[in-house]
This record gives structure tokens, C-alpha cells and sequence, in this order.
């Protein structure tokens, strides 16, 4: 392991109630003081000597009282690399603003949009919620606090990623984020709006061009997300997220429980008790290549993609089980990619 990348819900609690949440309570109950999160932290983090990201989010992060508390004792690692927030900047003001900049190892601020246009994001977010946050993300950069857009592609905003991506640079964000939507939680019954494999090509299609990749999308089939990184408003580049399962990345719950990924909820240990040793090798177990031995499907069990597994997650949530196919998943044509 040459680097470990978590995300951290420190908090179930949330103003929003969008309606393609994985979440299915809303409330504190799961929630844990700061003195609680610390002891958690410094168990990860010591245990670890390689440098570790963090991607503080909720529920809404913002919500947590002692959150710049605690985001300042994660800051004194040695080997804490990078720390992100990822928040909806609900309850966001200048006092927050002011509070960011004094976090030593705050990498980037994400803030969640769906569409370059306010009724498209309203209807999955809820009323006023683009104008409070394209308002917080101006606030952000004016700030010289680096600002990443994240949106979750569905059939409502999928034919917009190089809209977003023009309405992005125009804020002056750092980049933008594109996650495909995995029906969970509250977001069950959104479940129609999950894109269809044709409709994933539109937007691997899409990538290619705003990146001026110069590819064909079957080259991006093994990527689940994308990064459009665009420094200072200049010529983007696109950087591809594999699927990050296995033993060099996490998802931390309020109650100390860990999941491969927080849309792969299925429980490998509770921290601090079960112990980073023991949830690292249960994580392992998780890899693409110890997940591709097990699948017997005609497109994802024998996918010459190296490193590829397809989307645990979204087979899992579309009912094909753990070991399915990955539903926005082609195939790979004659010849490979």
C-alpha cells in the first residue's frame, strides 16, 4: 500500500432531504463527540504510515459542531496528505469561510450541484438550493479556497456534463467531479432515473470531448468517475477514477462502522474495536482481483480490462447480487480497449 484515501461521515444529520440520497435516516443518533472521532482518527492514522487523504462529508459536515475542531487535529498528522470537505454548503457563512482557511491541510472544498440549471438541480436538491450554492462557491473562490463541483449523473443531467463543465469554469472552480447515481437509501425510489449503458456511453462520449482526449469512450469503459481538473480557468485535463475497493481506501461511518465503499454498504468491522489490522485485511478481500474470481457473468467475469471489476455497488443496489454484471457496463468490443 503505497497511499490510503477514506471518506468520513461524521454525521447522519441533514437539512436536505435530496431525493437520490443513499441515506435513509437523517437524524444524530449515530453521531459521536469530538473526543470520540479523535480517538478513531489517531487509530487510523498512526497505524498507517503512508500518507492518508481524508474526505470529510454527512450527512451535512457543516451540521457537526465541533467539525473545524476536528478538522484541525487531522491537520497535525505528519502523514496526513491531503483533507477534503464535501458538503450540499448548507448553513455555510463568513464565519465558516474564515474558519476553512485556518485548516493547514484543506486541499479542496466540494460542494454538491447537479446541473448548470437551477430547475434541474432544485428538483433533485429542493428549492433554492443552486442559488445558495453557486453563491457559496463564489464566496469559496473569492476566499482563495479551492472549490471542486461534484455532480451525480442520472438521467436528469446526464446530456449536460460539458454544460457543467462551461458553468464550472465560469465560477472559477478548481475542477468538477461526475459520480454515477447508485439507487440507495432515500434514493430507492429514484431508481428509474439510474442511466442505462447507452446512456453512460453519451457521457464517456462527453468526457472525450471536453477533455479533447482525442480517444473513442471505449477507452474510458473501466472508469466509474471523473475528475475534470481545470487550474486558473486554462485547458482542462481529465483524470479517471477506477473503481478504489480493496485495501487502500474506505468508508467511515458516524458509529465507527467501515465499508468497502458507502455505496457498498456492507459492514467489514467497527472502529476503534475491530482495529486497523483486521479491517485492512477484510478491505483486501474487496480488491478487483480477489471480486473477479468470483464472478461467473458473461461481461464483468470475463472483462479483459485489467484492474476492472466493474461496479460492485450499482450490481448490488440493481439487484444482479455482488458478483453481476455491472449494469452501465457495454462490454468490451472485438479486440479490447
Amino acid at each position: 500500500m503505497e497511499h490510503f484515501d477514506f471518506q468520513w461521515h461524521i454525521t447522519d444529520r441533514c437539512q436536505g432531504r435530496c431525493r437520490h440520497c443513499y441515506q435513509s435516516a437523517f437524524d444524530g443518533s449515530a453521531e459521536q463527540p469530538v473526543d470520540a472521532l479523535k480517538e478513531i482518527a489517531f487509530h487510523i492514522i498512526s497505524y498507517l504510515k503512508v500518507p492518508v487523504s481524508i474526505h470529510l462529508t454527512g450527512g451535512e459536515p457543516l451540521l457537526y459542531k465541533d467539525l473545524f475542531d476536528l478538522m484541525a487535529f487531522l491537520s497535525s498528522f505528519s502523514n496526513l496528505d491531503e483533507l477534503h470537505l464535501i458538503t450540499s454548503s448548507f448553513g455555510m457563512d463568513s464565519s465558516t469561510v474564515e474558519e476553512l482557511k485556518k485548516i493547514a491541510k484543506l486541499k479542496t472544498v466540494k460542494i454538491s450541484l447537479e446541473s448548470h440549471l437551477p430547475v434541474v438541480n432544485d428538483s433533485i436538491r429542493g428549492d433554492g438550493h443552486f442559488r445558495m450554492a453557486v453563491d457559496n462557491m463564489i464566496t469559496l473562490v473569492d476566499a482563495g479556497i479551492p472549490v471542486v463541483m461534484m455532480a451525480t449523473l442520472g438521467k436528469y443531467n446526464y446530456q449536460c456534463v460539458e454544460e457543467i463543465c462551461a458553468f464550472a469554469s465560469q465560477l472559477g472552480v478548481s475542477g468538477v467531479m461526475f459520480e454515477r447515481y447508485v439507487p440507495l437509501g432515500r434514493g430507492k425510489k429514484l431508481r428509474d432515473e439510474v442511466l442505462n449503458q447507452w446512456q453512460w456511453m453519451e457521457v464517456l462520449r462527453a468526457v472525450c470531448r471536453v477533455g479533447d482526449l482525442g480517444v473513442e469512450a471505449d477507452c474510458l469503459l473501466a472508469y466509474q468517475a471523473f475528475w475534470i481538473d481545470m487550474p486558473q480557468r486554462l485547458t482542462c485535463s481529465i483524470n479517471g477514477a477506477l473503481c478504489n475497493l480493496g485495501s487502500s481506501s474506505m468508508a467511515l461511518m458516524p458509529d465507527g462502522t467501515v465499508f468497502p465503499c458507502r455505496r457498498l454498504p456492507v459492514p467489514v468491522g467497527r472502529l476503534p474495536k475491530s482495529g486497523m489490522e483486521r479491517i485492512l485485511e477484510t478491505l483486501s478481500q474487496y480488491s478487483p482481483e480477489i471480486l473477479r474470481k468470483k464472478m461467473k457473468t458473461v461481461k464483468c467475469g470475463s472483462c479483459p480490462i485489467e484492474g476492472c471489476s466493474g461496479c460492485r455497488a450499482l450490481s448490488l443496489a440493481m439487484g444482479n447480487g455482488m458478483y453481476g454484471d455491472d449494469p452501465l457496463c457495454v462490454g468490451v468490443p472485438q479486440g479490447g480497449v
